[in-house]
């Protein structure tokens, strides 16, 4: 039963990590690349519930981060993905799921990942922060989460449901 769970969490994110760094991030669109891994962690919290997607937000962040072209700090992502993944599977009650509520779930957990990570590397150092573009960048981030989520937090939820349907909240 876990290793299903495993496979299913370890494919979607790895699936995520390579449309993100070969497909959108090279789309050139304004603003922030679309955030599909963190789309993906919340739509996997949101189906397994808070420890799974702190877990699964925690190995995403990893894989983000070592995946090239790896700069920054290793770990803030990591660490930026696990608050989303556990908040979101804490905070949203499956009785409150309809679709405003996790499509303001998805909004402002993409444009809080992109705002904590400027605040993060700004923190520990790093001088790559422009002040300037935070806010676009968080606005365009958002924006691109509300986007992907019509179609990526169904999807999950279904293929949950049909690899695994003893354990998915």
């Amino acid at each position: 039963m876990w290793i299903r769970q495993t496979v299913i969490c370890a494919s979607i994110i790895v699936l995520a990590v390579m449309l993100q760094l070969t497909l959108l991030s090279r789309l050139g669109l304004p603003g922030a690349t679309p955030d599909l891994v963190v789309v993906c962690v919340v739509a996997l919290a949101l189906a397994y519930g808070p420890v799974t997607g702190a877990v699964v937000g925690f190995a995403a962040g990893l894989v983000l981060g070592f995946s090239p072209p790896a700069g920054g700090i290793i770990g803030i992502q990591a660490l930026i993905f696990l608050v989303i993944g556990f908040l979101t599977g804490a905070v949203i009650d499956p009785r409150d799921r309809t679709v405003p509520v996790l499509m303001g779930m998805v909004g402002l957990s993409t444009g809080a990942a992109a705002l904590a990570y400027a605040l993060l590397l700004a923190a520990f150092g790093g001088n790559q922060v422009l002040w300037d573009s935070v806010p676009a960048l968080v606005l365009t981030s958002s924006l691109y989460g509300l986007i992907l989520a019509p179609a990526v937090v169904p999807g999950v939820a279904w293929l949950v449901q049909k690899v695994t349907p003893e354990i998915a909240v």
